[in-house]
């Protein structure tokens, strides 16, 4: 694949979406400034100039993600280094490396926010996190909100979110480490709304609350299982397919309603298959031989964490009728 890009603004907190009627935004308290920013990001349209700061690597984006009838798109392309350009779609991503050269994975919903799969509401996100305002900011040129995410445990980050006022999204993200420093940072430097289709404005408050997204998959039908998860963590999406070399494959998304972890099952013997851990920045990987397969977990969360998924998952053998 690609180099890494950043997930912090498309991988944003899979909260239940819940507004109330005759609040403006400076009412709303900063959970529902969140659950206003799922909606925001669930449903416009919008294109814009992003930098990414992680370690002592400063990269600059281009973006354009648009919805349409309930579809996202999303195009995004390096504007310093080597030409990169990432594109997901309802057909799946790919990863365009030159001019010459591109990466493809299908499959429905791979590569798309987490927050499309079954969801967690508010109270089960507090469980494990603080939610709290942190004052009002100007991130390119708009007016922000800022809301402070603090994990109640060292298995995940925190997270500082720059909710823009007057549309909800996310102007600035900062994951936040056990130190007071980010690890990581994404922020606009230009942002513009384009007009959206087939999906309702955010703009202002409306009641009740909402579940988007297919239901979570029935762990009972599925060919593996996960034992002893991080508390608070559990099983949102599966999605399966073939590899280039024909082996299937099997994508487990795992998420506390915020952070998340994706478990990767290949049959067979891969040539490359991860043995013990590493890192690129805040994502974490482990992976191991189980049951004649190479499992990878991989996620933006402390190493303790995908060690914990890993070390739970079993296959699970049915008789034949």
């Amino acid at each position: 694949m690609c180099d890494r890009y950043p997930v912090q603004l498309s991988h944003l907190l899979p909260l239940t979406l819940i507004w109330f009627t005759q609040a403006t935004v400076a009412e709303l308290g900063p959970a529902e400034q969140l659950a206003r920013m799922v909606g925001a990001l669930r449903s416009l349209s919008y294109e814009g100039t992003l930098v990414y700061l992680h370690g002592n690597r400063l990269e600059a984006l281009r973006i354009v993600h648009r919805v349409e009838d309930g579809q996202t798109q999303e195009h995004l392309v390096a504007l310093n280094g080597p030409i990169r350009t990432l594109t997901r779609g309802k057909g799946g991503v790919t990863c365009k490396l030159s001019t010459s050269y591109s990466v493809s994975v299908p499959g429905h919903n791979l590569g798309q926010d987490v927050f499309h799969a079954g969801m967690p509401d508010l109270r089960a996100l507090q469980d494990h996190y603080g939610i709290h305002p942190l004052g009002e900011a100007r991130v390119a040129g708009r007016f922000a909100e800022v809301v402070g995410v603090t994990p109640r445990d060292r298995l995940r980050y925190g997270y500082r979110f720059y909710l823009d006022r007057e549309s909800g999204l996310p102007l600035k993200s900062d994951l936040m480490g056990q130190r007071t420093d980010p690890i990581e940072q994404v922020m606009f430097t230009s942002l513009d709304l384009l007009p959206s289709q087939g999906s309702a404005s955010i703009a202002s408050p409306v009641l009740q609350q909402q579940l988007y997204g297919p239901k979570p998959p029935i762990p009972d039908l599925l060919p593996w299982r996960f034992d002893a998860l991080p508390p608070g963590f559990s099983l949102v999406m599966h999605n399966d397919w073939r590899a280039t070399s024909g082996q299937p494959v099997d994508h487990f998304v795992l998420s506390d309603g915020l952070a998340s972890v994706s478990v990767y099952v290949e049959a067979g013997n891969p040539r490359e298959g991860l043995e013990g851990g590493t890192h690129i920045g805040a994502v974490h990987a482990v992976g191991k031989r189980v049951s004649d397969h190479q499992v990878t977990a991989v996620g933006e969360v402390p190493p303790e964490t995908v060690r914990t998924v890993l070390a739970g998952i079993r296959q699970v053998l049915r008789r034949q009728r």
